[in-house]
């Protein structure tokens, strides 16, 4: 049986179709893998790319866009500004730098990457900054080795937590600017918790939250973000959706939960781990370098509710999905840092 191809996003002039499976660009590496990997995902039959500043492959994207033959009205492009770019002066700048690189006139989407906010150095530096890097290399004040945060914009629910002041509603205003001005046709968040997610909800009421875009997988079901989101019509994205290594070593891929139920549905896991999540309503970002596993992620299917139930039975209570990669790539810690 089928599962929809697309699902509704809400945006100021009503709603828009999203599609139900999309492709992450994220950690794209050296070479040309993204354009390479681009180009073999929409000649297969993707139109929804999730794209960031961060991940450093904008034109790389463009690039494949263009090589595809597929017209850019028919494709979903959701694109992210990193922490650096947060302040309400910034938040535009990133999204035209996004834009320049893919060659692109709008984007379909627009995210805040994280509720917390850094301190750029100049807004020089910020327009000739590149992803990648040092902070300081890419703009971004640093101390110590650290990134500063900008307390002052980040999200008053983190600010709190470490005894500070802050609101994240004058970038969230920063980002509606853009669907007023035709930048983006809607906006939304990423990593942002329930808490996070309150704080804009009554500054949200003519240009919606479209979108939050979390860490979501049989391991991590973020059961209570996504009720919350649903009750609030917020789509959910998942990133990670097939999960990674855990430290022992373990996948998700290689669970031999999933491996029989895969085998069950004559399925991969990767096809099976993408359809679980279209199934719950939400749109997995899955990616990869290797043809055949880019169209059978694309190749969602309705599995029964037997199967599902023994899918949601591998959550591991205790894991945690936001601001851990955070916080260990930058060694920032979100609370006790000034």
């Amino acid at each position: 049986m089928s599962l929809p191809k697309s699902f509704h996003l809400r945006t100021r002039e009503g709603t828009i179709p999203i599609p139900s499976v999309g492709f992450g660009t994220w950690a794209a590496g050296e070479g040309t893998w993204a354009k390479d990997s681009v180009i073999t995902a929409l000649k297969a039959g993707y139109r929804h790319l999730d794209c960031a500043w961060m991940y450093g492959v904008d034109q790389q994207i463009g690039a494949g866009i263009r090589e595809s033959g597929v017209p850019r009205s028919e494709i979903f492009i959701t694109t992210k500004f990193w922490p650096h770019f947060s302040h309400p002066d910034n938040v535009e700048l990133c999204l035209d730098k996004c834009m320049e690189g893919m060659g692109l006139e709008y984007v379909d989407l627009y995210l805040a990457h994280w509720p917390c906010a850094w301190k750029a150095t100049t807004r020089e530096a910020l327009e000739k900054a590149t992803p990648g890097g040092s902070p300081e290399k890419m703009g971004a004040l640093e101390e110590n080795g650290k990134p500063v945060i900008d307390w002052e914009h980040s999200a008053s629910h983190l600010a709190k937590l470490a005894g500070k002041k802050g609101s994240f509603v004058p970038t969230w205003k920063a980002m509606q600017a853009c669907v007023t001005k035709g930048k983006a046709k809607a906006v939304g968040l990423s990593n942002f918790s329930i808490p996070e997610i309150e704080e804009l909800l009554e500054h949200a009421k003519e240009i919606p939250i479209s979108c939050n875009q979390i860490e979501v997988h049989p391991w991590l079901p973020q059961n209570d973000i996504i009720a919350f989101a649903k009750k609030h019509d917020i789509v959910i994205t998942c990133y990670s959706p097939l999960a990674g290594q855990k430290t022992d070593g373990a996948t998700l891929l290689k669970d031999g939960t999933v491996a029989r139920i895969a085998k069950k549905n004559d399925m991969d896991a990767g096809q099976l781990l993408q359809s679980w999540a279209v199934q719950r309503g939400t749109i997995p970002l899955g990616k990869s370098q290797t043809p055949s596993r880019i169209a059978s992620n694309l190749n969602v299917r309705k599995l029964s509710d037997e199967d599902v139930k023994a899918l949601d039975g591998l959550a591991q209570p205790g894991d945690s999905g936001r601001t851990v990669d955070f916080r260990e790539k930058w060694g920032v810690d979100l609370f006790n840092n000034n």
